[in-house]
């Protein structure tokens, strides 16, 4: 699995790059296809908040498949990427599921 991080925007001080391309090599053992994973990160103003938010961007390709996007959008990095990553594992959950259950639609009709 390619694993690639970026950061954009003044988000380079404050991430620990190990740690985060560890924890994305974990994501595999909910599917082991996964054959790219990019992490983007940038930190944007919003105005109407009077907040920083830093958005990060997971990107998880799978082979045959449409790759799966999560944008989330938090006060800090460890947060935006904690929430991104789970809700990837829940999307590949929910893939391994259907996945699984096509198949054994498809048996019991045989």
């Amino acid at each position: 699995m390619i694993v690639s991080i970026t950061c954009r925007h003044g988000t380079e001080s404050d991430i620990d790059r190990n740690a985060i391309h560890r924890e994305l090599m974990g994501i595999r053992k909910y599917n082991a296809t996964i054959t790219r994973c990019q992490l983007i990160f940038s930190q944007e103003t919003h105005y109407r908040q009077g907040d920083n938010l830093v958005t990060c961007h997971l990107s998880i390709h799978l082979p045959g498949r449409h790759h799966i996007d999560i944008y989330e959008q938090r006060p800090s990095l460890t947060q935006g990427f904690e929430r991104a990553k789970d809700r990837a594992i829940q999307q590949l959950i929910r893939l391994h599921v259907t996945k699984s259950c096509s198949r054994q639609a498809r048996v019991g009709l045989q």
